[in-house]
């Protein structure tokens, strides 16, 4: 096997992320781009992997909207031809209503959950939104793992700009990781409402979903580019934590046959 690209485009940012699957060892990450799907340095990227023969695989992830997702599915045909695979099963089994719209970055996300631990687990990825979903392991060995839905809440920036917009003489702040409850003027309480409150909000839906998944303590995993806002530091400490900057890719590269990364 050669090289796979994994791109997960979100509602802000497109991660590119290039692996090499070439050893009997699991997938090693060899480089890592984001960028702007606007952004002219994208085109080189593309049309440079494009002429890497090495480059066996491009799987996308997105969850922007279907004009922009077509649109960049568009170019990468136009890259790569058929090592291009434009819609890649997750290779779960979706119990929820409408699975159609349930989001790519979800499900992928908790298929590399299951890459990793073979296990139910509490998938909690925080970046423009924040999400927290239950994945129960099949009844039989044979069968995928199944994804029972979970929860969509607005991330930090989110937040930080609904107060600034909803409140006349409030200001946006940035959102930063331990800060206190108590803030002593209004730029700090905004943060700790933001902050410590959006906290306060997972650490609920975690306890809420699995309860009702009948998932009591299953490991939880964290991703997303706000992670450390929710995660640091952990709001379960007694229980397992796994903190994995690339579960979206490694839930891809889990849908194709590669079961997680051996390193940088």
């Amino acid at each position: 096997m050669a090289d796979v690209v994994t791109i997960d485009l979100g509602n802000t940012r497109l991660k590119l992320r290039r692996w090499s699957t070439r050893s009997a060892a699991r997938p090693a990450l060899v480089s890592a781009a984001e960028l702007r799907v606007e952004d002219p340095v994208l085109e080189n990227a593309l049309a440079s992997l494009a002429a890497d023969r090495a480059v066996e695989r491009v799987v996308l992830c997105c969850v922007a909207s279907p004009a922009v997702e077509a649109a960049l599915a568009e170019r990468l045909e136009q890259h790569f031809g058929p090592r291009f695979a434009p819609r890649l099963d997750p290779r779960l089994a979706v119990e929820v209503r409408a699975k159609d719209r349930v989001g790519q970055d979800r499900l992928f996300a908790a298929r590399g959950a299951w890459s990793l631990r073979r296990s139910a687990a509490i998938v909690i990825d925080a970046g423009t939104c924040v999400t927290v979903d239950a994945l129960a392991p099949p009844a039989d060995a044979a069968l995928p793992p199944r994804f029972l839905g979970g929860a969509i809440a607005p991330g930090p920036a989110l937040l930080a700009d609904a107060l600034a917009r909803g409140g006349a003489r409030l200001v946006r702040v940035e959102p930063k990781p331990g800060g206190p409850a108590l803030g002593r003027d209004t730029e700090e309480a905004l943060r700790a409402g933001v902050v410590v409150g959006l906290r306060g909000a997972v650490r609920e839906l975690v306890l809420t979903i699995e309860r009702e998944a009948v998932l009591e303590r299953a490991p939880l995993f964290w991703t997303g580019g706000a992670r450390a806002l929710v995660c640091e530091p952990l709001l379960f400490p007694e229980r397992a934590n796994v903190v994995e900057p690339e579960l979206v890719h490694l839930g891809m590269l889990s849908a194709l046959g590669h079961e997680g990364p051996s390193g940088a």
